[in-house]
């Protein structure tokens, strides 16, 4: 497979990651490190010095993540309840995953992404963070005999976060505050404390991640290089990359398990990655576990111009939204699309990529510190600087699940703001701008159990808001996740007739959403998002055609999920 992917072709990948590949004893010889069961049969084994793949829709990869940490159900059957009669073994010793402290003590450790971070503490305090080791006993009696405490086992504090940044490649002082780290430095501080553990296995959560190409290779040339270097007086750990990208995945992976995400959807299949060509079949197994698909569709050229911009609709050109708290951040970098009356245009991609972003700044200039770009409706320049000036011209959003940041602590108290919100505290000296906002939909830690909270409108209520869209003078709709929980099927299928109503009652209608199946049901086109960025597109043939796109055609626009 050389796929192309608005420029970014898998064969081109290959060589920027084959050098640490072919260190890295892909092949998987030897007892798994990481061996899970179910009953007699195994499900999972992952040998020591290799990185493994785990893809599937987003519901099923954080139930493997939490089957693995101990929090309850099964990593492996779908809508599992309760302990699923699976056995883990670590090291070919059995692991008890009561608890995230249970799963540590055995040996694993789960890597999020850059958000288990310590804004208070260094670099090097957050590598060593829970695992900080002190002067022992035993490091007295290694210098009564003349041995360097440093030696085997015995690094000390601050040579253990050495070996770990440099391992990962974080060229940073210990003494450094995490504030100045960019995005992918975060997500290697993380991995680096992972090394300094010397766990075993090492749970890697890269879904929903929109990295750009360079930081992306970056980041997978560490795991790679964690994966393929002994631990202190230990053989290498197993890296398991849980990820929705399959661009360049076989040069980082030497097979790919793809979780059942429905119980429609096939069971649990593992795919080896020594060749190439393997990662169609990856997107193909990545397709199915969505459920039941429909038949291809055709791939346009991505070279971002506008069709047609005054032959009505909506035209969004040239737009540019940063994040809230730091305006030089672009979240949404130069995205034109068009949408035509009756026409229902998807814009895939998971929060953070800029899919569900743009959206939300269009309407009413409601997300980031800095936004440029112009917007038209029916050919002419519309004021869409506020909600109502954007609802007066005949555009609206909405969203059953809004787009939060939540505030550690604000006066005493958790707190949970919309991004306008965030914008001017940090202007005003509210918010501090050095931290990283992530942009959530779900609340977290105490927030959550603050009275209304964080909380959208009832999935009834959502569904009630389209239906009463469909009656409205709305010309144009934008719709961010609008296509509910993927397990209740009759839910689904209800918002879906009511997106294409709206598009059938002459509304031009944007939806956002990570959901490929989703959107391939209700979509005319589909364009992939990433980093703000339009990367391809998925569309009908022309002439009139109406045949439904298909799963695998919207996953192919990305390259995978991210």
């Amino acid at each position: 497979m050389n796929a192309d992917h608005s420029g970014e072709r898998t064969g081109d990948q290959a060589g920027a990651l084959a050098r640490v590949r072919d260190g890295a004893g892909v092949q998987g010889t030897g007892s798994p490190v990481l061996h899970v069961l179910q009953g007699d049969e195994t499900v999972l084994a992952v040998p020591g010095g290799v990185v493994h793949a785990v893809l599937g829709p987003r519901a099923a990869t954080e139930r493997f993540i939490a089957g693995l940490t101990g929090s309850g159900g099964s990593a492996f059957a779908p809508r599992s309840r309760g302990r699923s009669g699976e056995s883990v073994f670590v090291d070919g010793k059995p692991v008890r995953l009561t608890s995230r402290s249970a799963s540590s003590a055995g040996g694993i450790a789960i890597v999020t992404g850059g958000r288990a971070i310590s804004w208070a503490q260094s670099v090097g305090d957050n590598v060593l963070l829970g695992n900080e080791r002190r002067a022992s006993l035993r490091d007295g009696f290694a210098r009564l005999l003349g041995r360097s405490p440093g030696r085997g086992t015995h690094l000390s504090d601050t040579q253990r976060a050495a070996r770990a940044l440099g391992m990962v490649g974080l060229e940073r002082a210990q003494a450094a505050p995490v504030s100045g780290l960019t995005g992918v430095e975060r997500r290697l501080l993380e991995l680096a404390r992972a090394v300094a553990a010397e766990a075993s296995v090492i749970v890697v959560d890269d879904t929903g991640v929109a990295m750009t190409r360079s930081d992306r290779d970056r980041w997978r040339q560490a795991v790679v290089e964690v994966a393929s270097t002994k631990r202190p007086d230990r053989d290498r750990p197993a890296v398991v990359l849980v990820t929705g990208s399959v661009t360049g995945l076989s040069t980082v992976a030497h097979a790919a398990t793809v979780l059942a995400g429905t119980r429609s959807a096939p069971p649990t299949r593992t795919i080896d990655l020594t060749s190439f060509d393997d990662e169609a079949v990856v997107l193909s197994a990545l397709a199915a576990s969505f459920g039941a698909d429909g038949p291809g569709a055709s791939l346009v050229p991505s070279d971002g111009a506008i069709a047609n911009p005054d032959h009505g609709g909506l035209a969004v050109e040239d737009w540019i939204a940063s994040h809230p708290a730091d305006a030089g951040r672009l979240v949404v970098n130069r995205l034109s699309f068009t949408c035509a009356p009756g026409e229902v245009l998807g814009l895939f991609g998971p929060l953070h990529s800029g899919a569900g972003e743009v959206l939300l700044s269009v309407f009413g200039r409601s997300y980031g510190a800095r936004i440029d770009g112009t917007v038209r409706v029916d050919g002419e320049v519309v004021d869409v600087s506020t909600p109502d000036r954007a609802r007066a011209v005949g555009v609206i959003y909405t969203t059953e699940h809004p787009m939060r940041y939540d505030l550690s602590v604000l006066g005493g108290v958790p707190s949970s703001v919309s991004p306008e919100s965030l914008t001017r505290m940090v202007s005003t000296g509210f918010a501090d701008p050095r931290r990283d906002y992530e942009a959530t939909t779900v609340p977290g830690g105490l927030v959550a159990a603050l009275p209304g909270a964080h909380r959208g409108p009832s999935a009834w209520q959502f569904t009630d808001s389209l239906r009463e869209l469909t009656r409205s003078g709305m010309s144009v709709v934008l719709l961010a996740e609008p296509f509910g929980d993927a397990d209740d099927a009759a839910v689904g299928a209800d918002r879906r007739a009511l997106v294409r109503a709206l598009a059938e009652g002459g509304r031009a209608v944007v939806v956002a959403s990570a959901d490929p199946a989703a959107l391939a049901a209700v979509c005319d086109r589909v364009i992939a998002v990433r980093a703000g960025s339009r990367l391809a597109e998925a569309g009908r043939s022309g002439g009139g055609d109406r045949t439904p796109l298909s799963t695998l055609a919207v996953l192919q626009t990305m390259g995978g999920l991210a």
